[in-house]
């Protein structure tokens, strides 16, 4: 029994390890459009003037060495009410430090379907 939890805590460690760190600014590829990743958010800002685009509150949905998912949420107010927008993100590993942005959703009071895709970059 002690080998199993030896080799399960280290097998944990080395999913851990290898899985997508997400923590930090990203450039995309046109340069217009900044992503800062928070430990829970993601913000979205224009990159010359760091004016906020959108802010989606992120709850990770799947993760492994190649992709990290989130089901992310994007408040706002219309009309004077509170709505919101719910949307998928998956952040894929390209190559070395490269990554593709996607997401996928639609909005809570109406139809409207969004599908974006974004090659970023850390901002070191």
């Amino acid at each position: 029994m002690r080998k199993f939890l030896l080799f399960a805590l280290l097998l944990g460690g080395f999913i851990e390890a290898h899985a997508i760190d997400l923590n930090g600014n990203y450039l995309s590829q046109s340069g217009e459009l900044l992503f800062r990743f928070t430990t829970d958010s993601l913000y979205v800002d224009i990159a010359q003037s760091h004016r906020n685009v959108s802010s989606f509150k992120l709850i990770k949905k799947s993760e492994d060495k190649k992709a990290t998912t989130f089901n992310a949420y994007e408040s706002y107010l219309e009309n004077g009410h509170e709505t919101y927008r719910e949307v998928l993100i998956r952040v894929t590993k390209e190559k070395s430090k490269k990554y593709l942005l996607e997401y996928f959703g639609k909005d809570k009071d109406r139809e409207y379907n969004t599908s974006e895709r974004y090659h970023i970059k850390p901002i070191e």
